[in-house]
């Protein structure tokens, strides 16, 4: 089975957070309406895609809604989401339902143009239960969630043999891999050549940090949504990385000149990497890696990781709702799902759907799907891509040793905490 997937909605939500966008619309949900008779009618919807198994398995749900219903499916293809969603929502002319990542939810929401729908008609209790939450406010569903996708950590098993390690030989903590991980890497230095090989990859991404940054109170971004990096619980949190970095053993991706995680794991640069299941057909068919799978690290005694989820909203604004709950309604679908994701390689966003696809038989796949239990979702306000972009500006400074992660922490606040002053 091929997987994809992505997460390709990170961008600048402070731009479209200046917006007036609240609807005038009616905000009654009538997803509970039976009506399956659309004969004549036409749905919009809005949606980006990734691969060509994506478009495929689109195509699939248009064909078969289409042909349930008796109406029209009109797609917008959106290339730069934030800015023609901004445009569209702005002129009033948003699609009847549209594609949502977690992390843009918060935005939606605030700005009342997403429409409540019926949790019972939704069978949102087949969901994962984290899935859902991201998308509810107040008790309300917003969304519902399409897919999903999580962090393994990957291991290279052929380095493996190579250096007399064996699979149990892997730490289960971050604590106890930082003691194994100079040790692990004297033996890749034996095995490769010295420089040749590093053990393991991280990223400087709060997309991939955030779980960590939140633990013990940790709080990056205040519920007003100002940038809160240099907090006291949130260094200490990060120090984590530095601890790491220590090692010698753990490198970015763009430290020995690979684009991403999955680009040096395939190249054998490095052993292992915190990567998400989209590289897994990737490694498999590409690269022709020798790999398996394990959970995520834990970090004081808890397991953590990142969730990266897409959800179809409503607009509140629609004029065919009955028609766009029976949308959402179809392809949350068990059936229409279970084909959606051996169309596209996703993984599914209902556990019963897993379980019919077979995909918990893989024991690196389940691997992925239990991870959504205990992971947190890329979520957090509306300001958290400008924090991000901050984020990522000046941590290496503190990873390289340049500065203390105070210091860069601070330089980082001060300048998301200025751009997202001037969005105001």
């Amino acid at each position: 089975m091929k997987l994809f997937t992505k997460r390709t909605v990170l961008g600048a939500a402070t731009a479209l957070a200046s917006l007036s966008l609240v609807a005038c619309g009616s905000s009654q949900s009538t997803a509970g309406d039976s009506t399956t008779d659309f004969k004549g009618q036409e749905l919009k919807i809005g949606i980006w895609l990734g691969s060509d198994a994506e478009k495929a398995g689109m195509k699939d749900m248009v064909d078969g809604f289409e042909k349930e219903t008796g109406a029209k499916v009109t797609e917008k293809v959106y290339t730069d989401f934030n800015t023609q969603i901004q445009a569209d929502l702005s002129g009033h002319r948003a699609p009847d339902v549209w594609y949502m990542d977690s992390s843009m939810y918060p935005f939606f929401q605030s700005q009342g143009v997403l429409e409540p729908l019926d949790k019972e008609d939704l069978l949102a209790d087949k969901f994962y239960p984290t899935l859902t939450k991201a998308y509810t406010t107040d008790g309300k569903l917003y969304g519902v969630p399409k897919d999903t996708s999580t962090l393994g950590l990957y291991v290279n098993k052929e380095m493996l043999t190579k250096t007399n390690t064996a699979i149990e030989d892997v730490p289960k903590s971050y604590e106890d891999m930082i003691d194994w991980l100079p040790g692990f890497q004297a033996k890749l230095d034996e095995a490769y050549g010295k420089g040749k090989v590093h053990a393991m990859a991280y990223n400087q991404d709060m997309a991939r940090n955030l779980y960590i940054m939140q633990r013990n109170g940790g709080q990056p971004i205040k519920k007003n949504g100002d940038a809160n990096l240099a907090s006291n619980a949130v260094v200490k949190n990060l120090e984590l990385y530095k601890d790491l970095v220590a090692t010698g053993a753990v490198v970015t991706p763009q430290e020995i000149g690979q684009g991403d995680n999955g680009t040096a794991f395939g190249a054998g640069k490095i052993a292992m990497m915190e990567e998400g299941n989209w590289t897994y057909p990737v490694q498999q068919e590409q690269y022709k890696t020798d790999f398996t799978v394990l959970p995520m690290l834990s970090y004081e005694g808890k397991q953590g990781g990142m969730i990266f989820t897409v959800g179809w909203g409503e607009y509140v604004n629609s004029k065919v709702k009955p028609l766009a709950n029976a949308w959402l309604k179809y392809v949350t679908s068990e059936k229409v799902m279970e084909q959606y994701i051996k169309t596209t390689g996703t993984l599914p966003s209902r556990p019963d759907v897993a379980e019919a696809a077979k995909l918990t038989d893989n024991a690196d796949l389940n691997v992925h799907l239990e991870a959504n239990d205990y992971s947190t979702v890329w979520q957090d306000g509306t300001t958290l891509p400008t924090v991000n972009t901050s984020y990522q500006n000046f941590v290496g400074k503190a990873m390289k040793g340049e500065t203390s992660l105070k210091a860069a922490m601070t330089q980082a606040d001060d300048q998301a905490n200025a751009a997202i002053e001037k969005s105001k």
